[in-house]
């Protein structure tokens, strides 16, 4: 099912790959998206009253999304589609190898961005506290790249809290918005065409609209897809 809305923005509730396999080649400018992650242990991690919130969590990414992803395919298709391979996409350090071995294995330039959160999850039994998550960027030489946004825009971390917003957008791994927009400024211009394949609760189409970007977003899940659907109509874009 296809919704479409003004200043070229469009969301699919369907299947990324069956969207994707029916999109032209060369014909998208840059992807930002938020693929599931991989999951070593599906075992709740924490103590006490954290036990259970965390068992909700993952059970909740489990129904959702899944605890595995192998991104080989979602990249195959993507570097098929794009015009010129740009991607920013959110991970785990599960996967971090398998994106980097993908850029050095085409000669395509890569960095790690990294998502600070300063109000991480209380737990560290063993291991260092939840407080950040990876982006990896991988672009193609002649791909966008904007230098000319402003100092701030090219520190390779962006700091803010987990949380906050209404509970409208209440989806598991939502992401900061500017953050998003730090991306899209950066790697596109005004009118090109953004992919987010993995589009959840629609903030990368927000973000799209809000900077004058046309944006394809596809969420399989029915109800984030909804949720976004809602955020998109009361941009009264339609």
């Amino acid at each position: 099912m296809r919704y479409s809305y003004k200043n070229g923005i469009d969301i699919y509730n369907d299947d990324s790959f069956n969207v994707m396999n029916g999109m032209p080649d060369n014909s998208i400018d840059l992807i930002v998206t938020d693929p599931p992650y991989d999951f070593i242990s599906k075992s709740p991690i924490g103590g006490g009253f954290m036990t259970n919130e965390n068992k909700k969590h993952l059970v909740n990414i489990d129904k959702t999304f899944g605890m595995s992803f192998n991104p080989d395919k979602f990249l195959i298709n993507a570097k098929r589609v794009m015009k010129r391979f740009n991607l920013y996409v959110f991970t785990n350090k599960n996967l971090l190898c398998k994106y980097i071995d993908f850029a050095e294995s085409n000669d395509y330039s890569w960095d790690i961005l990294v998502w600070l959160k300063p109000n991480p999850v209380p737990i560290f039994n063993n291991h260092y506290l939840i407080d950040k998550e990876y982006i990896v960027y991988i672009r193609e030489t002649g791909a966008t790249f904007n230098t000319n946004l402003g100092y701030n825009n090219y520190f390779t971390y962006y700091k803010h809290p987990i949380g906050g917003g209404s509970k409208d957008t209440n989806h598991p791994p939502k992401k900061p918005i500017g953050l998003i927009k730090r991306f899209i400024m950066v790697s596109s211009n005004e009118g090109d065409l953004i992919l987010d394949p993995f589009a959840g609760s629609g903030t990368t189409l927000i973000a799209c609209n809000d900077l004058n970007r046309r944006c394809i977003g596809i969420e399989i899940n029915s109800k984030y897809c909804d949720i976004a659907i809602k955020r998109l109509s009361q941009l009264t874009m339609f």
